[in-house]
């Protein structure tokens, strides 16, 4: 194992790498998480695989610019990554944000992944293949309210790093998610804003810039340019809406696998039990290679 840190598109991401010969996957987390979210996933791979985990940025050690959050400028980081590890192609595992960026470089970037497993970038939120149900101005309305929500939140500032662990502990006690390996994400999350100042990695201005373009991504542009095989994996609770865009995304595809992983938890079960779910991704890429 080793960490590096990789300049790509005028900013440096921080990796973690676990050599071996043999095709790579590249591990992308959810928004809100860094690499230290596979840390419980990685013995089920690391035998048979080369693993690349990428903090993307604004996001754990990487570096935190305050624009550039638009899923094809963070495809675009990771295949900065692939170029400068002389990587050219690779398997792709992501998980919400990163099953985003995963389809984006899948989409623009065909000729370095050899296949996708997408936790995530399931549905749109309108269009063809989204999820809303009402009128095209009221879907408006929703959004400039969300925006709104996120411009007027306040960024979280702590004044130690045991008073950000101790809120993040209360948080995610509540919801039966706290264990060791959230902790660990959560601390390795910290951010040093000024003398006795910390806040969590994936900043208020990081949040907001994303934030003003998901509502604008149409996932069926995507799909229908993706020529490696993917396997689509939801969550136990999906909505009759969210299943139904998923499926149509589907068909749009060459070679589209979906499973439901049981009891599975989005995005956190990486932190609860990835057994099953590290297994599911294990065949879909034997199959992959065969």
């Amino acid at each position: 194992m080793q960490d590096l840190r990789i300049h790509v598109e005028g900013i440096e991401l921080q990796i973690r790498e676990y050599k071996r010969e043999g095709d790579a996957i590249i591990f992308l987390h959810f928004g809100g998480g860094n690499l230290m979210m596979w840390q419980r996933a990685v013995p089920y791979f690391q035998a048979d695989y080369r693993l690349i985990l990428v903090d993307l940025r604004g996001h754990g050690k990487s570096d935190k610019p305050q624009t550039g959050y638009h899923i094809d400028e963070m495809a675009r980081d990771v295949v900065g990554v692939m170029e400068h590890l002389e990587l050219e192609r690779a398997h792709v595992v992501g998980s919400s944000l990163g099953a985003e960026v995963g389809l984006s470089m899948a989409a623009n970037y065909p000729e370095n992944m050899l296949s996708l497993a997408c936790e995530g970038a399931l549905y749109s939120e309108y269009g063809p293949c989204g999820i809303w149900e009402g009128s095209e101005e009221a879907f408006k309305e929703h959004v400039a309210d969300s925006l709104e929500r996120v411009q007027n939140s306040a960024g979280p500032v702590f004044a130690s790093v045991d008073a950000l662990m101790d809120a993040n502990q209360q948080k995610f006690e509540k919801y039966g998610l706290w264990n060791e390996y959230f902790e660990a994400v959560k601390r390795y999350d910290v951010y040093q804003i000024d003398e006795g100042k910390y806040t969590y990695g994936w900043s208020k201005p990081a949040a907001q810039d994303y934030m003003e373009h998901y509502y604008a991504y149409r996932f069926e542009d995507y799909y229908k340019r993706v020529k490696c095989p993917i396997l689509m994996l939801p969550d136990k609770n999906l909505l009759p809406s969210e299943k139904i865009a998923m499926e149509k995304l589907s068909q749009l595809a060459r070679q589209v696998k979906i499973v439901y992983v049981p009891g599975w938890t989005h995005p956190y079960g990486w932190l609860l039990d990835p057994e099953e779910m590290s297994k599911t991704v294990l065949e879909f890429l034997s199959e992959v290679r065969n």
